[in-house]
């Protein structure tokens, strides 16, 4: 019955085409693979439908967003993404179900596509006027949780500057305050919907909303780029004032590429301080998470690592006709993360912390090789891992 409703889902992509299919093998313990499908059909002038859809089968592959038996031999379907898109004017939506990333980096601060095999429903709108656009997105999480992201990006040429904001709020599927109101969330939240006094108060209701933005300088031959995040930052210790203070929770990135003739040397730092990201309080859930189990790097919203980390990557690529080379090495070193648990289970301390609890570190080195032929594209991986030890993966797909 599966098998019969999958091919029924991929008829519609057959008889209008104008899409692509990947197929993806990996071994890393254990073999597994992955089928997906991505469609796109014209609606009217500058409108689509676009569509995605897979089938998986192998040994931990499905996200616990889907299914929590990682350890069994599984075969399952999943939907990523299917929403429709299109410009009026200077106005860009795109609306369904939606699976994001933003940001200038190899990894994200303030939002990824961490799930993998799960989108949301969501609102994209976006606006733009000559060298900048603003763009609020929003989506629901799930009954008791959604999201909403906000951007505004200067365009200057060889300069970009890009203010952003998120925030996570409990017990609404969605408010218009925080899509629509062009001012922070945080102000949003404290001036507007907490005002003492005020009818539409609710106590039911509440919000983690965070600030940052990132700047991108490019030179011709390449680039340097830096994004920071801030959950929450003691005032008192800035200005030098008051005997109250608060750990500091920001995520920090920079990184930077080079290109000279056929070859491109890149890399990336980036870590977040503790707590940064978790609930502060047991009965208020508004971590910055999709899902509330499984692997933190296949669950958070945004920076991929979670609190408590630190990740080094450095690369160098060979660009060579048909075919381009990568080296890639990585370095991540975490401590306690736990995202649903207030202070790691203690007391607030009363400084700033980075890199506390039982430490974890990992050394992985990657090689890629990865070809394109027109309609039809491939790429071959092997690395190797401190703490998970060999791995390949074969990728391939052609367009319809």
């Amino acid at each position: 019955m599966k098998r019969n409703l999958f091919l029924l889902i991929l008829l519609p992509a057959l008889v209008f085409a104008g899409g692509s299919v990947s197929f993806d093998l990996s071994y890393e313990g254990s073999f597994r693979w992955t089928g997906e499908l991505d469609w796109t059909l014209p609606l009217f002038r500058d409108w689509a439908f676009s569509f995605e859809v897979g089938v998986g089968k192998g040994y931990g592959i499905v996200h616990t967003g889907i299914i929590d038996e990682l350890k069994k031999f599984v075969e399952f379907y999943y939907f990523p993404e299917a929403f429709v898109s299109g410009k009026i004017g200077p106005f860009e939506l795109k609306a369904g179900i939606l699976n994001e990333e933003r940001g200038p980096g190899i990894d994200k601060l303030f939002l990824d596509d961490n799930s993998r095999f799960y989108g949301f429903p969501g609102v994209s709108l976006k606006y733009r006027q000559d060298n900048w656009h603003v763009e609020s997105l929003w989506l629901n999480i799930n009954e008791e949780k959604s999201f909403n992201y906000r951007t505004v990006v200067f365009d200057f040429g060889l300069l970009k500057i890009a203010y952003e904001d998120a925030v996570v709020y409990l017990n609404e599927v969605f408010n218009p305050y925080y899509f629509f109101v062009p001012l922070p969330p945080i102000a949003i939240q404290e001036i507007w919907l907490s005002q003492e006094g005020a009818p539409w108060k609710d106590e039911s209701k509440n919000a983690n909303a965070l600030m940052g933005g990132w700047i991108e300088f490019n030179f011709g031959a390449g680039r340097v780029y830096f994004e920071a995040l801030i959950d929450d930052m003691s005032l008192n210790r800035l200005l030098g004032t008051g005997s109250y203070l608060n750990p500091d929770k920001v995520a920090l990135l920079l990184g930077g590429e080079y290109r000279t003739g056929a070859w491109k040397i890149y890399g990336e730092v980036s870590g977040a301080s503790a707590y940064t990201f978790e609930r502060t309080q047991e009965n208020l859930p508004y971590e910055y998470t999709y899902f509330d189990t499984g692997k933190i790097e296949e669950r958070m919203i945004g920076y991929k690592y979670g609190e408590n980390s630190f990740s080094l990557k450095l690369g160098v690529r060979r660009f060579s006709g048909w075919c381009t080379l990568d080296l890639m090495y990585h370095y991540l070193v975490y401590g306690d993360r736990t995202p649903e648990t207030p202070w790691h289970g203690k007391e607030m301390p009363p400084d700033t912390k980075w890199l506390i609890g039982d430490l974890t570190k990992e050394h992985t080195l990657k090689v890629s090789a990865e070809s394109d032929f027109g309609e039809y594209g491939g790429k071959v991986e092997v690395w190797w891992s401190s703490l998970e030890g060999i791995g390949a993966g074969v990728f391939l797909s052609f367009k319809m």
